[in-house]
């Protein structure tokens, strides 16, 4: 997290609530790229050094019935959200419905390389673990 930030569950992102959780996801520049090699995979190995911004999401999940996904501003449907095919993951890999709503308030850039996607997606692992109780490492 950017320096003087809250933790990611601190009051100020959120945090928790009785009825859920939030979190921020923040963004990150990327400050070095060396592709270092190619693997027999057809993937490159890479070497990279990262900073955290200030620039965040916000998440938040709370319990529900069924999957309910809800993006402000409305960008990609759900079976093209990177953090709601996490969430189906980690429900899968946990034995469990997919039952929750994750709210997603874009802060971030949409396809800026500021690594948003990835990020929500990380929250929602983190956000859904800790509603789940998943235990799921």
């Amino acid at each position: 997290m950017p320096p003087n930030s809250p933790g990611p569950f601190d009051a100020d992102a959120g945090g928790s609530t009785n009825a859920g959780y939030s979190l921020r996801a923040y963004a990150k520049i990327n400050l070095s790229l060396e592709i270092t090699g190619k693997r027999p995979d057809g993937f490159h190995d890479l070497v990279s050094v990262t900073q955290l911004i200030s620039v965040a999401d916000t998440l938040t999940v709370t319990p529900a019935d069924a999957w309910t996904l809800d993006v402000e501003p409305p960008l990609l449907d759900d079976g093209e959200n990177i953090a709601a095919r996490a969430a189906r993951a980690l429900a899968d890999r946990s034995g469990r419905p997919a039952s929750a709503r994750l709210a997603i308030r874009k802060q971030i850039p949409v396809a800026a390389g500021l690594g948003g996607g990835s990020s929500d997606a990380a929250a929602t692992l983190r956000l859904l673990d800790r509603l789940w109780a998943s235990g799921v490492d």
